[in-house]
């Protein structure tokens, strides 16, 4: 026995040691921000090349042991905020714009643009280094007094394009069946596993979408640059991608300069002087995710007189989450401030494809019970769609940008079949039944047309539901919704002469009406619900995430035959088994799809 104990006592010192140890390690790995100054004569950096998001989740317990970057990004509204206010702030004397934009989406860039376009009026200098230039990063970079480019690096004006990859010759030659329920002649999100090709509706919606969001844009560009729009036009149709070289005769950028070049016109800005011996990061600078963390405070709440912002920015799940849209966590939130005395008028910010179509309701049911208090004000991102809509269709009033994603009012349910891959890799799988309806939801055997009749039946229920909702929402008949619904995605402009959202404009925009409902004029604050995680609290839900028993492991586990197949295959495998989820009617965007 007293061996037993000494093992015990033993492995106990032995994991608090250990606990110890990581809790320092993780002490050490966040920023030190009381190391950054800010000087006179600073040059603001903005590093495009973090993604921005409305609610960044921080970076998780992996990534402080080198699994992926320990990069937590700011905020939308705290970079904004930042460069409003830097442009009032004596010490900064100048802009650089740098990095890579990446994917970030047109409405968030909207958003950067309208506080670039505020530092730009103090004509406080702007440059703009990219090490490549397309239509995202000439949205921003027109607005700069020089814009310079790498040597031989392009400026791509090739136009927009969305890329569908389409599944169904390789489910044929591999054995995958899949089944589908559906409603809505553009409810396309099943399309690439049923087809080999762009069906016309998807194809015609798509053309309809990437014209509403490239024309404003290039207007922008054209404008910002004082170029005439048409120039724009050709580039596109006749050469698409300039060298370094023609974009300088183009006049889309000023020079082409090495980074140290450019660091001695940084110098000359901040009074440093142009000398030969600068290096490439030898200027008096501050980064703009540091300059927020200085300078960018959260308003004090105003009992009474506080607006609250709530997030609700990816896919749509049943139960908590706090990296995916929880229906349970967003909801909670709802409730809160629905309860909170100090709160009196609350914004909803949707960045969402849409999902689960049970978990949006949970939370439309949240935000019907608040608006019966409180003005509830929606502001939609990049994209707010089908399950992003159906939570946004009871809000007081809806803002969206003019390149907003919304819409997809439609829903599908998808049942892949695997039985003839499984045999083809020597794995036979045995069914005891009871009922005619009992493989319901196996991924083993193909579904009757009885069975497949009732699941019509739960998603013709589900779109009915839909319908309604977005009738009483916005005031119109169900019939006339039907119309426009469908599963079919629109641009925010398109939304707006449908009747799907009342205004054309950002967080700000919404933010200020959501005030004036409220009654409240001066002297009211913003709160902002953003997520913070406890660093110890995501070790510890790390071991959770790992211990084989645990349910939360249960429901990340990949399907049993992605280990025997190939890449290509096991990755969409993935997609499957996340659609086919117990109860899955889903409320989700008609696809998934690269812009470019």
């Amino acid at each position: 026995m007293s061996t037993f104990l000494r093992q015990v006592f033993s492995t106990m010192v032995g994991v608090f040691l250990l606990g110890l140890l990581l809790f320092v390690i993780v002490l050490g790995s966040l920023p030190d921000e009381e190391g950054v100054e800010l000087t006179d004569g600073s040059i603001l950096i903005v590093d495009l090349s973090l993604p921005v998001m409305d609610n960044p989740v921080p970076a998780g317990f992996d990534a402080l042991f080198g699994a992926s970057s320990p990069v937590n990004p700011t905020p939308l509204h705290q970079l904004c905020a930042g460069i409003r206010l830097a442009a009032d702030d004596p010490r900064i004397v100048g802009l650089y714009l740098s990095g890579s934009v990446g994917s970030t989406g047109w409405a968030n860039l909207h958003a950067l643009r309208q506080a670039i376009e505020v530092f730009a009026a103090t004509e406080k200098p702007i440059l703009s280094y990219f090490p490549y230039y397309d239509e995202r990063e000439l949205y921003l970079a027109s607005l700069a007094d020089s814009v310079y480019i790498p040597p031989f690096c392009e400026v791509d004006l090739s136009g927009p394009a969305a890329e569908i990859n389409y599944y169904a010759d390789a489910f044929q030659r591999f054995g995958v069946e899949v089944q589908v329920t559906r409603v809505g002649k553009y409810k396309s999100a099943v399309e690439p596993y049923l087809l080999d090709q762009m069906s016309a509706e998807n194809r015609e919606q798509l053309h309809t979408l990437l014209n509403d969001i490239f024309d404003p844009a290039l207007q922008a560009i054209a404008d910002g640059y004082g170029l005439e729009v048409d120039v724009l036009r050709a580039i596109v149709a006749e050469r698409g991608v300039l060298t370094s070289t023609e974009a300088l005769q183009a006049e889309l950028v000023d020079g082409v300069r090495y980074t140290e070049e450019v660091a001695r016109e940084l110098r000359v800005i901040t009074d440093e002087g142009d000398w030969e011996g600068a290096g490439r990061h030898d200027f008096d600078q501050i980064w703009l995710e540091d300059y927020v963390a200085l300078e960018v405070e959260a308003d004090a709440r105003v009992d009474g007189a506080t607006v609250a912002v709530l997030f609700a920015e990816g896919d749509i799940v049943d139960g908590p989450s706090s990296d995916q849209v929880g229906g349970e966590t967003l909801a909670l939130a709802l409730e809160e401030a629905r309860l909170d005395d100090g709160i009196a008028a609350v914004v909803l910010r949707v960045d969402s494809p849409g999902g689960s179509a049970s978990a949006s309701e949970v939370i439309l049911h949240q935000v019907e019970l608040l608006a019966q208090s409180k003005p509830v004000v929606i502001s939609m991102g990049d994209l707010a769609a089908s399950g992003g809509y159906w939570i946004s269709s009871l809000g007081e009033e809806i803002y969206a940008e003019a390149s907003t994603i919304t819409g997809s009012i439609g829903v599908f349910g998808m049942y892949p079949n695997v039985a003839g891959l499984a045999k083809e890799l020597g794995v036979a799988v045995e069914t005891v039944e009871l009922g005619p309806h009992a493989n319901l939801y196996s991924m083993y055997q193909s579904k009757s047309a009885a069975t497949l009749a009732r699941l019509q039946v739960s998603v013709d229920d589900v779109y009915d539901g839909f319908l309604q909702r977005v009738a009483n929402g916005r005031e119109l008949e169900v019939d006339a919704v039907h119309e426009i619904a469908q599963g079919r995605v629109w641009s925010g402009q398109r939304a707006l002469e449908l009747g799907l959202i009342d205004k054309i404009g950002g967080l700000d925009d919404a933010l200020q009406r959501a005030a004036n409902l409220a009654g409240l004029t001066e002297g009211y604050a913003v709160e902002y619900w953003t997520y913070e995680a406890d660093a110890w609290e995501e070790f510890i839900a790390s071991l959770v995430e790992r211990s084989p028993g645990s349910l939360v492991a249960a429901t990340k586990v990949a399907h049993p035959l992605q280990s025997a197949l190939p890449k290509a295959l096991a990755d969409v495998m993935t997609e499957l088994n996340r659609l086919c989820a117990r109860n899955g009617v889903y409320a989700r965007m008609p696809f998934d799809f690269r812009l470019r």
